[in-house]
């Protein structure tokens, strides 16, 4: 069987081999040792629950997802996180199968193509393998699956956005000089306990991202010159509530918001409150629709566009500019992470990480457990902002530490 891919997923597909490209990573240490038997079998059990994720990309006058019935076991390999093969999706890595899957001793990690879901699909699926892996009954496989394509289906000329303020643009990228790592970046884990971020958000009438990303912007703005200081920061929602789509597909919303120097006029309590309000505004019903609409109308064309080697070149051209213009950091935010108790009992950890594909940092964060995990993925020089964003967080009652820093590099797909 065929799947079509709509805008938000033939985007990944258009941007490979580009500085755009993202393939999220999840990883988990657990208590005991993996047996690799265990996760072969689970993986050929699982997969059948997730449809998208048993396909291979193939073309037919345009990319298609398409059912693959080669050897799974190809996606799970034994190695260490900085050892694993940075690339994957074709038939000689991992049989055509568009993730993998990574193990080494208590430490499990999985990495997919966006082009398949966004990161509450992966996230549905590394859950239910876990279930399996510690033989806990995955339910009877449905006989039909969700699988509407996001922006195409709710799309709608006839809707118009409204209350929307326009944002100011961010900093030129020059004005904090970068090292260029290829799809190699810096990571740096941070974890705090989430009841202090709910505490303070209880008390601003604020989500964990609108407190988050204030003081992340005012950090980075400490080391920008003065008369080039506002940051903008690209927050990832997924839309699938409002809409009412519990579409296995994508179904992301980037929601660019600038801090100026009004902003930061105001205290964390004010900032926090503020964000909210635009998100709010922004995660309307009739917002989403219009930006899917923009969407669709303003990239399609050039996603799908022919020959192939055409819209390649184009878009490394598009891609670099778009990089460095659109915002300057990111958040990515998925929330309480939904593995069940049985397999909680066995987790030591959680965490995920996405290199910087737009701007040179973003924050990628989870809470297992109470515990909030933030990977602060960047290329920075200046390193400086990150014991900033520390202490700010520090001097608004919110504990947060930092546990690990280390080297990451991104896999990508290549077909």
């Amino acid at each position: 069987m065929r799947y079509r891919l709509g805008n938000m997923d033939i985007y990944s597909v258009a941007v490979m081999e580009t500085c755009m490209e993202n393939a999220a990573f999840f990883k988990t240490t657990l208590t005991e040792n993996i047996d690799e038997n265990k996760l072969s079998d689970s993986l050929k059990k699982v997969i059948k629950y997730f449809p998208l994720f048993g396909c291979r990309l193939v073309y037919d006058k345009e990319y298609l997802l398409e059912d693959n019935d080669a050897d799974i076991s190809k996606t799970i390999k034994h190695c260490k996180t900085e050892d694993r093969p940075v690339i994957f999706g074709n038939e000689e890595t991992t049989n055509g199968y568009l993730f993998q899957i990574c193990y080494f001793e208590n430490e499990l990690s999985f990495e997919w193509c966006h082009a398949v879901s966004d990161g509450r699909g992966a996230l549905a699926f590394f859950s239910k393998f876990l279930d399996v892996y510690y033989d806990l009954n995955p339910g009877e496989i449905p006989t039909d699956f969700p699988l509407q394509l996001s922006f195409e289906s709710v799309y709608d000329k006839n809707v118009k956005s409204f209350g929307q303020v326009k944002q100011e643009a961010g900093f030129n990228y020059k004005r904090m000089p970068v090292i260029k790592n290829g799809y190699k970046c810096l990571n740096h884990v941070l974890k705090l306990h989430t009841s202090d971020l709910l505490a303070f958000g209880k008390r601003a009438d604020a989500t964990p991202a609108s407190i988050l990303v204030p003081l992340m912007c005012k950090a980075i703005r400490t080391y920008l010159p003065d008369e080039d200081n506002n940051v903008s920061c690209g927050i990832c929602i997924d839309g699938r509530k409002t809409l009412g789509l519990e579409t296995m597909h994508g179904c992301v919303f980037n929601k660019v918001i600038t801090y100026t120097d009004k902003m930061n006029k105001f205290d964390l309590m004010k900032q926090a409150t503020l964000y909210r309000s635009i998100l709010d505004v922004f995660c309307q019903r009739e917002n989403l629709i219009a930006y899917a609409v923009d969407m669709i109308d303003s990239t399609d064309a050039l996603y799908r566009l022919k020959p192939r080697f055409l819209k390649r070149d184009v878009m490394k051209i598009a891609t670099g500019v778009i990089k460095n213009r659109m915002n300057n950091i990111g958040i990515t935010y998925i929330g309480r992470v939904p593995f069940s108790d049985k397999v909680k009992e066995h987790m030591k950890d959680f965490l995920f990480c996405s290199w910087p594909d737009i701007g040179n940092c973003v924050m990628a964060a989870n809470d297992l457990d109470g515990v909030l995990t933030i990977v602060v993925s960047e290329n920075y020089r200046d390193k400086r902002f990150v014991n900033t964003f520390i202490e700010l967080c520090r001097q608004n009652n919110i504990n947060i530490e930092l546990t690990d820093e280390y080297t990451f590099e991104q896999a990508n797909v290549r077909l």
